[in-house]
């Protein structure tokens, strides 16, 4: 058993002694892993971006209230106007002849109430010496009688020659109402942006004759899902520019927000009014609007 150990020593030594180890094999490299992108927090504020039309709340097609025949137009397209100022005339030439009529209609009446106020106090007259004499015994009570008669008839024809005086007065006033018809006014200070008719033409009852921009702010109006509703309050801030880039933008304030949601889309309305005009930023455009983030 000794010789064995021994003779096991004696070939450890000599493989001890070699010059060069057994060579070890290379691990092999670790391939790297892909990095995977973190998925954004559910808490994290998100920014959406819609599009809607720019409008004015001042912004009204002028149409006619009265037929006629368009004899003047003293303004055009792109027209500074005040309120109340004239745009238009018709042709009033049958109105004022009626007008003239009626006012002397009125007159002729107001001048026959007047004779019939005057005959009544000649009546009261009368019947105040008829009672005298009657108490005193020298009339009979059929003339007294008849004097009250006539008294009681006087007032009664007063009264209708009063109500036939308001009946012409209203008839005056009525005329005068359809002579205004007749002058097409702004009704509100801004500037024409577009004119349907021209001088000569011939308009009915309703039909457009101008439009009127007004120089109150601009806004916008656009729409958001159902689910995004909670973004908005009235009085918030978004931003807004005629461009898709934002190159130019400038702060609306949330005026008008949908109480009900639209069944048909799924969307509600919101009205912004804009801060700053911005060139390109005008009524009939598309502009870009930007919400910040989520609450």
């Amino acid at each position: 058993m000794v010789r064995l150990v021994a003779a096991a020593l004696v070939i450890f030594g000599m493989s001890g002694c070699t010059a060069d180890p057994p060579p070890v094999a290379a691990a092999p490299a670790e391939r790297p892993r892909p990095v995977m992108a973190s998925a954004p927090s559910a808490s994290a504020p998100r920014a959406i971006v819609v599009t809607g039309p720019v409008t004015v709340e001042e912004q009204l097609d002028v149409v006619a209230l009265r037929s006629g025949v368009i004899v003047a137009m003293p303004v055009d397209v792109d027209s500074e106007v005040e309120k109340d100022q004239v745009m238009a005339r018709l042709d009033a030439r049958q109105l004022e002849a009626d007008r003239a009529t009626a006012e002397h209609k009125a007159e002729s009446v107001d001048a026959d109430l007047k004779n019939w106020e005057s005959e009544l106090q000649v009546k009261e007259a009368d019947l105040r010496r008829a009672e005298a004499m009657h108490k005193a015994g020298i009339s009979t009570q059929e003339a007294y009688d008849h004097s009250i008669y006539e008294v009681t008839a006087s007032k009664y024809e007063v009264e209708r020659q009063r109500g036939d005086e308001l009946s012409a007065k209203d008839n005056v006033r009525s005329i005068d109402l359809e002579l205004e018809k007749t002058q097409i006014v702004a009704p509100f200070r801004g500037v024409v942006s577009q004119r349907y008719v021209r001088q000569g033409q011939y308009v009915t009852v309703g039909e457009k004759l101008f439009r009127v921009v007004g120089r109150s702010s601009l806004e916008v109006r656009f729409t958001l899902p159902a689910e995004d509703a909670r973004l908005l309050r009235r009085g918030d801030v978004v931003t807004v520019s005629a461009t898709a880039d934002f190159s130019e933008s400038t702060p609306a304030s949330v005026t008008h927000l949908s109480p009900v949601i639209d069944p048909g889309s799924g969307t509600i309305e919101v009205v912004a009014t804009v801060k700053d005009r911005l060139p390109g930023l005008i009524p009939g455009t598309i502009a870009s609007i930007r919400i910040a983030g989520a609450r």
